[in-house]
């Protein structure tokens, strides 16, 4: 059973609260960063971490490797929202073996590839957590659920490529057009 968090941890958690973000955000941002922003994610949650437990531990590297260091971030993102009242209902290790698996099927050929957009499916588990945690521990923080400028900008630009990803990949190319048969002249 865990216990519950000293004044201390709660105070700390209530000044440094892991990242927000909505769940709709986040799969946007997803689909439209061909998964970068999940990266991005794993940044700020390392980041909130380093801060509030003053460890010596590099953010940038563990996202740059953030499938890998998911099995490290889930569970202790889990043991955190069970310990400030938040059970989590879902395993750590299983969605971090998951989001591994799905970036792996890049590798995939065509069309089956696609499925690697999916990647963003296990860390919504994991934010939900995050948001009714920082719900009751941090009500103040922000929600993140607003889209800036630079957001909008690279929604845009990203749906684009996304489409003309997607074009390219299903609609037939110059070389599956049948080319006219040639006629056989008696001379």
């Amino acid at each position: 059973m865990m216990m519950a968090p000293t004044p201390e941890e709660a105070e700390a958690y209530r000044a440094t609260p892991q990242f927000n973000v909505s769940l709709v955000k986040l799969v946007v941002m997803s689909l439209c960063t061909f998964g970068l922003y999940e990266l991005y994610w794993c940044y700020q949650q390392w980041e909130a971490i380093r801060r509030r437990e003053g460890e010596n531990l590099s953010p940038f590297w563990r996202a740059f490797f953030g499938p890998l260091w998911s099995f490290k971030l889930f569970p202790r993102l889990q043991a955190l929202t069970g310990k400030h009242g938040v059970p989590a209902g879902w395993s750590g290790g299983g969605l971090a073996l998951g989001w591994l698996l799905i970036h792996a099927l890049w590798r995939l050929p065509d069309p089956w590839w696609l499925a690697s957009l999916l990647s963003f499916l296990p860390l919504l588990a994991v934010q939900q957590s995050i948001n009714t945690l920082n719900a009751v521990a941090a009500p103040d923080a922000d929600r993140n659920s607003s889209y800036s400028g630079k957001n909008v900008l690279i929604i845009l630009l990203g749906s684009i490529f996304l489409l003309l990803v997607l074009w390219g990949t299903f609609l037939p190319g110059p070389e599956a057009e049948v080319a006219p048969r040639a006629r056989k002249v008696d001379v």
